[in-house]
């Protein structure tokens, strides 16, 4: 097994959604840009949402329009459904990323549907993006603890797990959305996770709140 540290750049859609102003397309472009030259080559850029739902992210194609792309760097849109798919791609993201939540109640307060809708239409957009040469990636958000149901069972985080992986991803996630995961449930969900992902196939990584996603290549 070989393991390596990956920093995935996360400020320009996470960071930027969750400040109370809009910051204009100019500044996210020269912010995109200087990470880029910093070294930095995976970024998720931004988000193709609801634009009345999330304003900060409402000129999401204009941003992909004013980047000078790179053929090194993956530039990354985050998706909840078909649509924000369809967008990501005729933006010109060259990976996109969905989050299934792991608590039911959270995944319809944040995207409108149950878990078991939003895997489902993860899977159709998995089969899509491979189809359009486009890297897909998801992530199990809320694994170590939800604001509305409290802590996630494991074994539901890793059933959900299993169902992702249907869609053959890049790369699972498990995302520690609220920041209460404690090193025993980052030991434990690690630990069984590559028990259902073929070998040489996956990569597992977990991120925290405010921290950059690691992932460990299980190939």
């Amino acid at each position: 097994m070989t393991r390596h540290i990956e920093i995935v750049e996360v400020g320009p859609r996470d960071g930027l959604q969750s400040e109370p102003g809009v910051m204009p397309t100019s500044a996210k472009v020269e912010f995109i840009e200087r990470l880029i030259d910093a070294g930095l080559r995976r970024l998720e850029v931004t988000s193709f949402v609801n634009p009345k739902k999330v304003p900060q992210m409402a000129d999401a194609e204009q941003v992909l329009a004013g980047l000078n792309k790179r053929a090194d760097v993956r530039y990354v849109g985050l998706v909840l459904n078909q649509k924000g798919f369809e967008r990501a791609v005729a933006a010109g993201c060259n990976e996109v990323g969905m989050a299934v939540v792991a608590s039911d109640t959270f995944n319809r307060r944040n995207q409108g549907v149950g878990t078991e809708e939003s895997i489902t239409a993860w899977l159709d957009i998995a089969k899509q993006a491979h189809a359009a040469g486009v890297r897909p990636q998801v992530t199990v958000s809320a694994a170590f603890g939800c604001p509305f149901e409290g802590e996630v069972p494991v074994e539901r985080v890793i059933e959900v797990a299993r169902r992702v992986a249907e869609g053959n991803p890049y790369e699972i996630a498990f995302a520690d959305t609220i920041g209460v995961g404690v090193p025993s449930q980052v030991t434990e969900i690690l630990g069984r996770a590559p028990a259902i992902f073929r070998p040489k196939i996956w990569s597992i990584c977990w991120s925290a709140r405010g921290l950059a996603p690691a992932s460990i290549s299980t190939s």
